[in-house]
């Protein structure tokens, strides 16, 4: 077997991996939904969305490629650690986007999702008249987010989950490229 060729263990501890940070990245997606009904100010909304964000799309990854690589072992060439981090992140993007959708759809009550929204259109509204914002720049930003709510409260369709699923994990491709490079520990060179 090459030494850039995965075992059937490897394959299987990234895919455990990934579906448990597709798992941890959906809990702070619901944990921002439910905040977000809450949030007293437009700053504190976006600090504490941004912080579940980096969390769940950075942080959770880079410690469960840490993890991984422990595991699977200390020499992992750059192309062992591509597959073993891709097959990691894309099961991730596949479990958290199925998952949120699934859980905005179902398990989160639309009463929630809707006071939320009415709540960011609020904060949105404060934030941009202390900022002399225009009537105009103002009414721009209400229908972005209309328009995410609209979306929201969409049903579950192809066109809806499918096309961003393949965004991001092309997003993640990328991802995994950098942190395959970081990760590294083993250079070969050809002879």
């Amino acid at each position: 077997m090459s030494p850039n060729e995965l075992t059937k263990g490897e394959k299987v501890n990234s895919i455990i991996y990934g579906v448990i940070v597709g798992f941890i990245t959906i809990f702070f997606s619901v944990l921002s939904v439910f905040y977000t009904k809450t949030a007293d100010t437009y700053g504190s909304f976006y600090l504490v969305s941004t912080i579940f964000k980096i969390l769940g799309d950075i942080i959770v990854p880079i410690g469960f490629v840490y993890f991984l690589k422990k595991r699977n072992g200390d020499v992992w060439t750059f192309s062992k650690a591509l597959k073993s981090i891709y097959i990691l992140l894309a099961i991730s993007v596949i479990v958290s986007s199925l998952g949120i959708t699934f859980s905005q759809k179902v398990f989160i009550p639309n009463d929630v999702i809707e006071m939320g929204y009415q709540n960011l259109m609020n904060l949105k509204i404060e934030s941009m008249e202390a900022d002399k914002a225009t009537s105009s720049e103002i009414e721009q930003q209400l229908e972005i987010i209309e328009q995410q709510r609209d979306f929201a409260f969409t049903e579950i369709s192809f066109q809806n989950v499918i096309p961003p699923l393949f965004i991001s994990l092309l997003l993640h491709f990328v991802f995994a490229l950098l942190l395959a490079f970081l990760f590294r520990s083993h250079i070969q060179k050809k002879s």
